[in-house]
């Protein structure tokens, strides 16, 4: 069964957690994803002793990397906006003693003094908050000097589906990012901000496409049907059209030739010293 697309803006400690959970292990467990990831744990400076920051830590995963990283001279701090996800992240982490703690927190006010670590990162963050160059002013602040920022997010204008009815896969799909996404085109504007924000040997470190060749995981991540569903609601004169195109997208995974593929954008830089 379907179910709607995410709403990250307020995720309550219910039932409807479990889907935001089950969201974000569905896309962790892509190997694209554990290689950026990776790629990310090393341009933030997470080695031994550091004291890294993971923002928008969702259920953990990510912290828990960092923290084998930095080992027990070091320590990481994962925060997150949702209670349910802070609290998911804490029982995952219970049994593996490494140094690492969890809190629920807001990126466009960071409860921490300035200079408090040694690198920050946000992953797949910065596309559902309110305030982009806020979040990362923040960021930059509880940062000490010379420490790195990094973040990564896609850019859903990249959005490929392949469908005999191209013209209205654009359609229902940018309409669909539109609305679920509040900054559908973050990854392209990630360079700007970070030079926008003052800080040095700004880079885009890392650019890579995420392909998924299955509609169950394409759609537990882009949420094809509720795109579909979506444009039956909004012009009722397109109904049996879009009913058309997710039963062709169905019918290609069912024939081995599925094809979806979205490009996600690692941008880095490096907090100046201060005169």
């Amino acid at each position: 069964m379907n179910q709607k697309a995410p709403n990250w803006s307020r995720i309550e400690d219910t039932v409807e957690s479990k889907y935001f959970v089950h969201y974000l292990d569905t896309a962790t467990a892509q190997a694209e994803m554990q290689r950026y990831k990776q790629k990310t744990y090393e341009l933030v400076g997470a080695h031994a002793g550091a004291q890294i920051l993971d923002v928008g830590c969702g259920t953990g995963d990510d912290a828990l990397a960092l923290a084998e990283r930095v080992g027990a001279d070091g320590r990481v701090t994962g925060l997150d906006f949702s209670p349910a996800l802070v609290k998911e992240a804490g029982r995952r982490a219970q049994a593996l003693h490494l140094p690492v703690t969890f809190q629920v927190g807001d990126v466009h006010e960071l409860g921490f003094a300035d200079d408090s670590f040694d690198g920050c990162r946000a992953d797949r963050v910065f596309m559902h908050i309110e305030d982009c160059a806020q979040a990362l002013a923040e960021m930059v602040r509880v940062v000490r000097p010379g420490g790195r920022i990094v973040v990564r997010e896609p850019d859903w204008d990249t959005l490929v589906v392949d469908s005999p009815e191209g013209e209205l896969t654009q359609q229902i799909l940018s309409r669909h990012f539109g609305q679920a996404i509040r900054h559908n085109r973050i990854g392209r504007q990630l360079y700007r901000l970070f030079r926008q924000a003052g800080l040095e040997e700004v880079a885009v470190a890392d650019c890579s496409t995420l392909v998924l060749t299955d509609f169950a995981t394409a759609d537990r991540l882009y949420g094809l049907a509720d795109a579909a569903t979506q444009m039956k609601q909004l012009q009722p004169g397109h109904a049996a059209a879009a009913d058309a195109w997710l039963e062709q997208l169905r019918q290609a995974d069912s024939e081995g030739v599925f094809f979806s593929a979205v490009t996600g954008f690692t941008v880095v830089g490096c907090k100046p010293a201060r005169p």
